[in-house]
């Protein structure tokens, strides 16, 4: 009874997530039509990503970016959001982007105070290797060049499918989440993989310094700061202790500005952080999809979605 009632207040969360960003979506949310919707069965249950294939003239290898949506939203959702952004460079660049969506509105970690109250449990570890079989099978997508990305929940997922499949994802960029304490342990050894995250100093949801995810007054699950998170990823890289470089980005004029720290002397594989003081739990360089009073400011110094890309973009 106890779980079920956690599970109950876990899918009512979600559905305040879900109909909040419904409600703020912007006029583009036709957009996620252009990402063509595709099955997947992994143990007997369907389940189903979107497909972006880039209007790119060129043959051979592509590199692929999975983008990860957050909790109680949706794979159309994230691409109604952000998807303009990846598919003009997807585009651009040539690469493709597959959006996956969670089961009930959330991942499966298999393990973590979410996860352990869900009425209905998910193996999303099944899933997520199912995709990374299936889509180099079906697409000339480069297997040295896969890339995730996400934001809150979904940033958890790319540290998730980054420790779950080592030397199958060579990059990841979570925006808005420092890594769980559930996936430490996991992620602290293993090949490199380059890491830029982007967190905000006032996120009310996720607390840059550390400790529990909360909204509102109750609680998800613990993270690492945001410096244990980039410690453990340069020790896990091999990088240097001392920053390659610092840039202070100030354009918006808005009370808010970027840090953006990178890690040099890395395997390969660097290491960047991208402070965002006075920014919330949100994309930056995004339009609002949520209320400020319940996730903070949207930073515009820079574009994450072009950030993301342009780091990714240096793996050969």
């Amino acid at each position: 009874m106890i779980r079920r009632t956690k599970w109950l207040h876990v899918q009512w969360l979600a559905g305040v997530f879900g109909w909040l960003a419904a409600a703020f979506s912007c006029p583009q949310a036709a957009l996620a039509e252009t990402f063509a919707r595709q099955g997947l069965s992994v143990g007997g249950v369907a389940r189903s990503y979107l497909l972006y294939e880039p209007q790119h003239e060129g043959n051979g290898e592509r590199p692929l970016v999975i983008l990860l949506h957050g909790g109680g939203g949706s794979a159309r959702q994230i691409a109604d959001h952000v998807g303009a952004g990846f598919a003009a460079l997807a585009d651009q660049h040539g690469f493709y982007i597959v959006v996956p969506d969670a089961v009930d509105g959330s991942w499966d970690f298999g393990e973590g105070l979410v996860s352990e109250a869900r009425a209905r449990r998910v193996d999303d570890r099944a899933f997520f290797g199912a995709l990374l079989d299936a889509l180099p099978s079906q697409l000339p997508i480069d297997r040295r060049r896969v890339f995730a990305t996400g934001i809150s929940r979904g940033g958890q997922a790319s540290y998730f499918m980054a420790c779950s499949f080592p030397g199958r994802i060579r990059a990841i960029a979570p925006v808005a989440m420092p890594l769980p304490l559930i996936m430490r342990d996991a992620c602290s050894q293993g090949p490199p993989v380059g890491l830029a995250i982007f967190n905000g100093v006032a996120d009310p949801i996720v607390p840059y310094d550390g400790g529990w995810i909360t909204i509102g007054r109750h609680r998800r699950d613990e993270v690492l700061s945001t410096e244990d998170t980039v410690a453990l990823w340069r020790n896990r890289n091999a990088c240097g202790t001392t920053p390659a470089s610092f840039e202070q980005i100030d354009l918006a004029n808005d009370g808010m500005r970027v840090e953006k720290t990178s890690w040099g002397a890395c395997a390969e594989t660097p290491v960047l952080l991208y402070r965002i003081v006075g920014g919330g739990h949100t994309w930056p360089g995004s339009e609002r999809n949520l209320p400020e009073w319940l996730v903070g400011r949207i930073n515009h110094d820079i574009s994450a979605t072009n950030e993301i890309w342009a780091f990714f973009s240096q793996f050969e």
